[in-house]
């Protein structure tokens, strides 16, 4: 999921991730109560959930989330 903005929210897998931040390559996401940093092709854990950073630009992150 391509996530583009600060603010952008979705739900997945019954949780709330949204983008707080985009800075120097690194994306900031809140993930339900967690906040979590990745930039691209890093992963990053919250809770049962694995985020992946496939792409971050300037203003957007593209994610991929799976079940731990």
């Amino acid at each position: 999921m391509t996530l583009a903005g600060t603010g952008s929210r979705v739900r997945v897998l019954g949780t709330t991730i949204s983008l707080t931040d985009v800075h120097d390559g690194q994306a900031a996401l809140h993930v339900d109560d967690q906040d979590v940093t990745c930039s691209e092709g890093q992963s990053a854990t919250a809770g049962s959930l694995t985020l992946t950073c496939a792409d971050v630009t300037s203003d957007s992150v593209t994610v991929t989330v799976s079940l731990g």
